[in-house]
């Protein structure tokens, strides 16, 4: 497999979407509040995020820095072309670090789920995590103090449960603290996601959007189809998501060679693999 860095056109685009002395993107809320949470947090709430990575991070200039070296970083290692992760990470959270979404437990740059979380880092089914790294994630958590053994407990984690709920706004903080983490996170899932497809760019994002079940070949019209039995919209999201991506790619990070027409979705079976 081969690494792909990012190109120069991709590091101008995080250059670009990351720019300036202020602190946007590390710093701020949402107009609506972290869901699922007991108690729920103060609408007025401000949430942080407090990196360490490269020494710490105080601005939005600062955080493209970091950010270009991480995806290097983790390009290199998971040998994976890293201009598609971060034109997905620009889809998951516009680079946002301390964001988090509506309707779900979805957090950070690559709005990861507590579920993911879970399975992921914390059970660390795929490998790529130390204790360090898990004990990190489970920071200060009500009534759990993380271990390795025995397997930790899902009510900690998942909002299913009153202690996850309890734990909800901690998880959340603790992610937005670890932008490292949650990238290598990214790569991990993406890397396993496209082993079920021989690395099809288009079938793994889709499989990432709507779930890892979707894609069980390298055809992207077939992982569509799949969806479709669930319903109409569900199928349709999922191919929004990866057209955005494509389009971004296409428009911000040099791939010429992508067919990208409004109503392109088939042409993209075309982007053979090319995760690495």
């Amino acid at each position: 497999m081969a690494v792909i860095r990012l190109r120069k056109e991709a590091e101008n685009f995080i250059r670009s979407k990351c720019n300036g002395t202020g602190n946007s993107k590390l710093s701020g809320k949402n107009s609506y509040v972290l869901p699922y949470c007991s108690p729920l947090t103060s609408s007025s709430k401000i949430w942080t995020s407090n990196p360490t990575i490269n020494g710490g991070i105080t601005n939005n200039s600062e955080l493209a820095e970091a950010l270009i070296k991480i995806y290097n970083k983790y390009a290199d290692i998971y040998e994976m072309d890293a201009n598609v992760l971060v034109a997905q990470a620009y889809q998951e959270s516009g680079f946002i670090i301390w964001n988090y979404a509506k309707t779900s437990t979805a957090s950070s740059i690559s709005q990861f789920i507590a579920a993911a979380i879970y399975d992921v880092i914390i059970l660390n089914k795929f490998g790529g995590f130390s204790i360090a790294d898990r004990e990190a994630i489970s920071k200060n958590m009500i009534g759990y103090t993380f271990s390795s053994s025995p397997l930790p407990p899902k009510d900690a984690y998942l909002v299913d449960f009153s202690l996850g709920r309890q734990n909800r706004p901690i998880l959340h903080q603790n992610i937005i603290d670890n932008p490292d983490i949650m990238i290598r996170a990214q790569f991990i899932y993406m890397n396993w996601i496209s082993k079920r497809c021989d690395k099809l760019a288009s079938c793994t994002l889709f499989g990432y959007n709507r779930g890892p079940g979707y894609v069980k070949s390298s055809s992207y019209p077939r992982a569509i189809d799949i969806a479709s039995k669930v319903s109409k919209d569900y199928e349709l999201e999922g191919i929004d998501y990866v057209f955005k991506i494509f389009k971004n790619l296409y428009d911000n990070f040099g791939y010429k060679q992508l067919n990208i027409t409004e109503h392109a979705v088939q042409n993209f079976d075309k982007f053979y693999g090319n995760l690495g």
